[in-house]
């Protein structure tokens, strides 16, 4: 078989990721897997003019909620939005009784928050970016 290598940035086209969905599903049912059931989900917080000021972003596999992203808009931090956002991604895990929450996040970003909440450095990569460490995060429900 012939085949060849394309690149492109950004994201797969719609076709193309429920491709690769279909392709790990198939593999998982095939291995005596759980099921590949992954689902995206997402929290958008809104002003009174219906503007966007905050967002959590995540998808859940296999009983874990994985948060990709957490943002509120920085003339509205400080009055516990993100707070809002990590209880509701927490109460909504616990409804889908999955058995945790887990997440990455920059050495210079929110790791004092996320333990605050109850989570645990579950892994360290070091100098990515250089200087800087990734830090993986979870919380057991």
């Amino acid at each position: 078989m012939k085949t060849k290598t394309l690149f492109r940035s950004g994201a797969l086209t719609a076709e193309e990721q429920a491709r690769v969905d279909e392709g790990f599903k198939h593999t998982a049912t095939s291995r005596s897997a759980p099921p590949y059931d992954k689902q995206n989900v997402c929290w958008l917080l809104k002003d009174d003019t219906d503007a966007l000021v905050g967002v959590l972003t995540g998808n859940s596999l296999w009983d874990w909620l994985y948060i990709d992203e957490l943002w509120v808009m920085e003339a509205h931090r400080g009055h516990g939005l993100g707070q809002q956002l990590m209880r509701d991604a927490e109460q909504w895990s616990r409804q889908q009784r999955l058995i945790g929450i887990w997440l990455w996040t920059q050495s210079w970003e929110a790791e004092g928050f996320y333990r605050q909440l109850g989570f645990e450095v579950f892994t360290r990569f070091h100098n990515f970016p250089r200087g800087h460490d990734r830090i993986g995060l979870r919380k057991h429900l």
